[in-house]
């Protein structure tokens, strides 16, 4: 059994991570911005209301983990508000800001709360979301991209530093997910391609349970093959999910 530090628990990834993580028998803090949702079973602690780009929460979110965990944890961070595709000119500067908040902000504040945790408590893993437009640069995405490049930065940073302290970072670089707000917002003849939250927390718990100090600073690629979905151009499908709504 391992410790793991949920951070977006109410998150259709933290959902479906909790609800995996469950199963395995792992012991699990659960925190959200928003209240605790109803659906998780009550004997698993859950900090609500705090909000990751705050630090008098940050604050509040270091004692109680402090509490919670007196040896080495994972720490997986699903926060960051979900991207429609439109260009740079439409998109608004408050746009790019909350998408540099939800992003990169929260994750760097959490880190820099559960950091001295870590060292206190002989080590850690951090795990972080990218996405696979970072390395492709897809049209009509500059500003979740850009976000998501400072969170691989991020990482990279915080391996290079902290590894001397048994602390480990690395980011899975996600292809499109099968999630509620996904599948609402693209082409129905593409949802087959997308992988499924089932296959993502499986992945994902593998990765945290046999990642050693060697594999740091990483980041991970995930990709679901399809000779269709990836051979016509990321482009070219963007330009039709425009055309049909």
């Amino acid at each position: 059994m391992s410790n793991y530090l949920i951070t977006g628990a109410n998150s259709e990834i933290g959902k479906a991570l909790i609800y995996h993580l469950i199963k395995q028998g792992h012991n699990i803090l659960l925190v959200s911005r928003s209240p605790k949702d109803e659906t998780i079973a009550d004997n698993y602690s859950w900090i609500e209301g705090i909000d990751f780009a705050n630090e008098e929460h940050l604050i509040r979110l270091g004692e109680k983990i402090k509490e919670y965990f007196t040896e080495p944890f994972t720490l997986i961070h699903s926060v960051g508000d979900f991207w429609r595709h439109k260009s740079i000119e439409k998109t608004s500067f408050q746009e790019a800001i909350n998408q540099i908040n939800s992003h990169y902000i929260t994750l760097y504040g959490v880190i820099k709360t559960v950091l001295p945790i870590m060292q206190h408590v002989g080590g850690g893993k951090i795990i972080a979301f990218s996405c696979n437009s970072v390395k492709y640069n897809y049209p009509d995405m500059a500003a979740f991209t850009s976000a998501k490049a400072a969170v691989e930065c991020l990482i990279k940073c915080v391996a290079n530093e902290q590894s001397k302290y048994n602390i480990i970072a690395n980011a899975f670089a996600l292809p499109s997910i099968k999630t509620k707000s996904v599948i609402e917002t693209k082409p129905e003849k593409f949802h087959k391609d997308y992988a499924t939250l089932d296959e993502l927390v499986i992945c994902i718990e593998k990765a945290a349970e046999n990642l050693t100090s060697l594999v740091n600073g990483s980041i991970i690629n995930l990709f679901k093959y399809s000779p269709s979905f990836y051979n016509e151009g990321y482009y070219q499908r963007n330009i039709i999910w425009e055309e049909e709504i």
